[in-house]
């Protein structure tokens, strides 16, 4: 994509080092085009920000400013000096219209940020799906299990019989998830004795972090 040195001087900005270029929560009504320099985009996490991507030359952000004009939902700090190109909402549908390039450039980049979105949500279900079964472990141990001390034993077919009509989730979703617990060592399967679940002191602490 082609940005001409007259609209370089025109509509281009410069951070130096660490500058924050846009905060979280502020209001929004330009994105911003990499011409040099490296962009981290961060978001609040608690009271600390976590950085969530690093751009680099040629990368745009700040693009929803120009889409539901809502405030900014990230802060973006210039990781070095950077020279951007602001883009307005009258440049952005004069560039749509007149140059090719630049529209190809923002439908590959809101699908590649749709993909990420969408990995994003199947990593949370993910750690929810976790957090359901390990829940029903913790119940269903509780209430049909033998306890010996601080541990719990189940049978594997009742308590899948029993979450299914409980917690929702499909076969294959309680087990895959039963999977990782026994792979963090919070269950455990016997070798001898498959068909049996050890629920261990541990999964009773246990929370997910996401």
């Amino acid at each position: 994509m082609k940005i001409s040195e007259e609209m370089v001087n025109k509509h281009g900005v410069r951070f130096k080092e660490s500058s924050i270029i846009f905060d979280e929560n502020e209001p929004a009504d330009q994105m911003y085009l990499i011409l040099t320099g490296k962009v981290g985009i961060h978001k609040k996490v608690k009271e600390a920000f976590k950085l969530l991507i690093e751009l680099k030359e040629g990368d745009m952000f700040g693009e929803m400013a120009l889409v539901d004009k809502k405030p900014r939902s990230a802060r973006a700090i210039a990781k070095t000096d950077v020279l951007l190109f602001a883009i307005t909402e009258s440049v952005f549908y004069n560039m749509i219209q007149t140059n090719p390039s630049f529209s190809l450039k923002m439908v590959k980049m809101l699908s590649s940020r749709l993909r990420e979105t969408n990995q994003t949500i199947a990593s949370l279900l993910k750690a929810d799906r976790k957090n359901l079964v390990t829940s029903a472990l913790i119940a269903f141990s509780q209430t049909r299990g033998e306890q010996d001390g601080g541990i719990y034993k189940i049978h594997l077919g009742a308590f899948i019989k029993w979450a299914i009509l409980r917690v929702g989730l499909e076969h294959q979703d309680l087990v895959s998830s039963i999977n990782l617990l026994v792979k963090d060592k919070l269950v455990e399967q016997p070798k001898n004795d498959p068909s049996s679940l050890i629920i261990r002191e541990g999964l009773f602490k246990y929370t997910v972090d996401v």
